[in-house]
């Protein structure tokens, strides 16, 4: 008869997720080992293999849960209906809300996930697929005809990379908050995207 589990098991699993998860994004995936995993989570070896088989599923069960709530946050500002400039505004504000408090899952997203095996790998980049192509979506709503044919996935990534490194030098305790960011990066990308440019001349919707 298989055993039962306890009533703190999902408790001590999520707890467990998120020690680890900030192990893995001090000392790298390659480098921490169970033990060192064990010894973060404030538990021995033998009982972290009670709640996952390797660090590879812990580190890819991390991950899944990240990028998964990230898709989650994005579909639910889509499903508001809003106007495209309001949605833009709304995804950049709700992605800087959840960046701002999981620096050490976005650390090891970037840094890790290329080392999980490909069937654990493949779920995780598909939902950041998935992210990226409902931001994108929403920047071709905005400005019809303002990015060239194979141009709207690299100006994508340009918004990204204004928001998602922000772990490394944007402290949510410091003299800018995340909040503030957020309607910086707003007004940037509504002058840049919405001004008339020489080969566009087509208002933002």
């Amino acid at each position: 008869m298989a055993r039962p589990k306890a009533s703190d098991y999902d408790d001590q699993r999520d707890r467990i997720l998120a020690l680890a998860t900030s192990a893995f994004a001090e000392l790298g995936y390659p480098s921490a080992s169970m033990s060192q995993l064990a010894q973060a989570c404030g538990t021995s070896k033998a009982r972290l293999y009670h709640y996952f088989p390797s660090k590879e599923s812990l580190l890819a069960e991390s991950l899944e849960r990240y990028v998964r709530r990230l898709l989650r946050v994005v579909e639910e500002v889509r499903a508001q209906g809003l106007a495209p400039r309001d949605e833009l505004a709304a995804l950049i504000r709700a992605l800087l809300v959840e960046y701002r408090d999981s620096r050490e899952r976005h650390v090891a997203l970037l840094n890790d996930v290329k080392f999980l095996s490909p069937e654990l790998r493949e779920p995780i980049l598909a939902k950041q697929r998935a992210v990226v192509a409902a931001v994108a979506d929403t920047l071709e709503r905005l400005a019809p005809g303002r990015f060239a044919p194979g141009e709207r996935t690299p100006a994508t990534m340009a918004l990204f990379g204004m928001i998602n490194f922000t772990f490394a030098w944007l402290r949510p305790d410091g003299p800018m908050s995340y909040e503030r960011y957020a309607e910086l990066v707003i007004d940037l990308w509504e002058r840049g995207v919405c001004e008339p440019s020489p080969e566009v001349d087509a208002p933002c919707a």
